[in-house]
């Protein structure tokens, strides 16, 4: 069973595009800088809620897989999962239910902050007196020569960011169609949906492919 994705996709896709092509475009000028390859998931060994529009993309990805794609996933996904290791922050984490053998299952679909990770992430913090400041963070394995850091114009704005998501994610809610609600996903009290869940949802559509 295949699935257009509707209308009410559109936004969480272009944006994603949007993040993937920064990512691109800073990887391409530092890459000397940074360690993000094929088979580095220090980044993954965390446990992730997204919002409702990236689950849907995600089972509309996986619906549209070939027969044999759909097989080899479902084999990946029974598949258990990968031990414990330390993440990029050095501390001991259990691996996002999506990851196997260090890659990701779902890479083409990632969500959002998937594609974010590994380049400068600028964003806003009150201190005690209340004053706003600008912090940037990126992931302690790149960018170690402090002298060729990416200037303030290629940082990725990560309030600026959530504000699009949360606007993408409202028009998924309010424009969704019949065929998007029948795709039922549990949602936390946040109104999200853990990687978890979405897990064992695509695991039974799979199931039912077969």
């Amino acid at each position: 069973m295949s699935q257009t994705a509707s209308n009410a996709i559109q936004p969480i896709l272009n944006l994603q595009e949007n993040c993937s092509n920064f990512y691109k475009k800073i990887n391409e000028k530092y890459h000397e800088q940074m360690n993000c390859k094929q088979g580095c998931a220090r980044c993954c060994f965390v446990n992730l809620s997204i919002f409702q529009a990236e689950a849907y993309r995600i089972i509309v990805w996986v619906l549209n897989l070939d027969a044999g794609k759909k097989k080899e996933l479902l084999e990946l996904l029974q598949k258990p999962m990968q031990s414990e290791e330390k993440n990029f922050q050095n501390k001991l984490a259990s691996p996002c239910v999506f990851l196997r053998d260090n890659s990701c299952t779902i890479y083409e679909a990632r969500p959002t902050i998937c594609r974010t990770q590994g380049v400068p992430l600028q964003f806003k913090q009150v201190d005690k007196e209340n004053n706003i400041n600008i912090t940037v963070d990126h992931c302690p394995l790149n960018f170690s020569d402090q002298d060729n850091f990416p200037n303030k114009n290629e940082w990725l704005d990560l309030d600026r960011l959530n504000t699009l998501q949360s606007i993408a994610e409202n028009f998924f809610l309010k424009n969704q169609q019949k065929q998007d609600s029948q795709i039922q996903l549990a949602v936390d009290k946040n109104q999200r949906i853990s990687l978890t869940s979405l897990k064992k949802e695509v695991i039974k559509i799979l199931e039912k492919e077969e």
